[in-house]
């Protein structure tokens, strides 16, 4: 059975399947050369059982702009095309103040990512829990996601604030939320550099948490940063003694700053 593509009625531009594939064939493309010309090793751990959840919330730190497509290119293949990036639309969106080959540009990177990796552009302006409850119908839908709590990338290497909002989403929908810790695109591609350097990457998927029963959003947010920060390399998850994290005090906040 042919698996459909993304339903328009939840992105704010449509994508036929001409477009989704030559985008998804570039992507491939650029993920193959990028590890090439850079030298980049790519080390995947414990996405297999991630891979059987028929739907689940993966969220990650978050280092550099190559975290989207490395993190959405460990998807398994079966199921990146219900597998959804959530990004601030702000970030992307061409506005009449850029110069017009800016605009050019910036409506060439929102078919890009939309069309390669289902990226969900919202508005973080316009009210967060109208997005909030606009995502939960992607849920409905049968839609898994790939969040970045934090709402930007990292400039020391340390796990900054978490937003909210993919632990509320998981809560009110019941949904697993599958931790995952990025390590080494800070060194290959940190905020303010534009070429690559070579650098080891090692991506860890944790075993899924659900939200207990009452608990609030803030409280499975803080459990989420402890699996993230004991993702480490070479140590075996478990309990941390504790997290440097933040958590935002703010209300569910869904989107990331930046898409990667």
């Amino acid at each position: 059975m042919t698996s459909k593509g993304p339903d328009t009625s939840a992105f704010r531009i449509p994508m036929s399947r001409p477009s989704r594939l030559a985008a998804r064939g570039l992507l491939g493309f650029l993920h193959f050369a990028g590890r090439l010309v850079c030298r980049v090793p790519i080390r995947r751990v414990g996405f297999e059982e991630a891979g059987r959840l028929p739907q689940s919330i993966m969220v990650a730190n978050h280092h550099s702009l190559i975290d989207t497509p490395c993190l959405f290119m460990s998807v398994a293949r079966s199921r990146r095309n219900r597998t959804a990036t959530v990004g601030g639309l702000d970030y992307f969106e061409a506005r009449p103040e850029h110069p017009w080959y800016e605009r050019v540009f910036r409506r060439g990177v929102i078919w890009f990512i939309r069309s390669s990796m289902n990226v969900m552009l919202i508005d973080r302006v316009g009210g967060e829990y109208s997005e909030l409850d606009r995502i939960d119908a992607m849920i409905a839908e049968g839609w898994s996601l790939v969040i970045f709590p934090e709402a930007t990338r990292s400039r020391d290497g340390s796990i900054g604030r978490f937003r909210h909002g993919a632990a509320e989403l998981a809560r009110r929908n019941d949904l697993p939320v599958v931790p995952v810790r990025i390590e080494g695109t800070e060194r290959i591609l940190p905020p303010g550099v534009s070429w690559p350097q070579s650098a080891p990457l090692r991506m860890t998927a944790g075993e899924p948490l659900r939200a207990e029963a009452d608990e609030t959003a803030a409280a499975f947010t803080k459990r989420l940063i402890v699996a993230i920060e004991d993702l480490v390399t070479n140590r075996s998850v478990g309990v941390a003694g504790g997290s440097t994290a933040a958590v935002s005090d703010e209300s569910p906040r869904m989107v990331p700053e930046r898409v990667g």
